[in-house]
């Protein structure tokens, strides 16, 4: 009986969460990892735009921009650190900007 409980009350709390999981993973490694260089809304610091209507947006398909986060063309640093999970979630991530 107090397994089933705890298991209910695991499905409502898991149930009540409000943002998707890939968002808030790829919110924190977009924070922790990109913003510094491509700014907080993907508009560009030192580095180039990634956010709504920028080459990433309108002509990479989303296993390029993956490539590109693991690889890290020209100035910006490879993340082969990252697992698939992750990367996928970064990718998600980046996509909401054009939202």
């Amino acid at each position: 009986m107090r397994v089933w409980l705890v298991g209910l009350a695991l499905l409502l709390v898991l149930g009540s969460c409000s943002l998707k999981e890939e968002y808030v993973v790829g919110g924190e490694l977009y924070d922790r990892s990109c913003a510094a260089c491509h700014g907080t809304d993907g508009g560009g610091a030192i580095a180039d735009a990634i956010g709504a209507g920028s080459n990433t947006h309108l002509n990479l398909s989303d296993e390029q921009i993956a490539g590109v986060i693991v690889v890290g063309p020209g100035n910006m640093p490879g993340f082969s650190r990252f697992t698939t999970e992750q990367v996928d979630s970064l990718v998600d991530y980046v996509r909401a900007f054009a939202e």
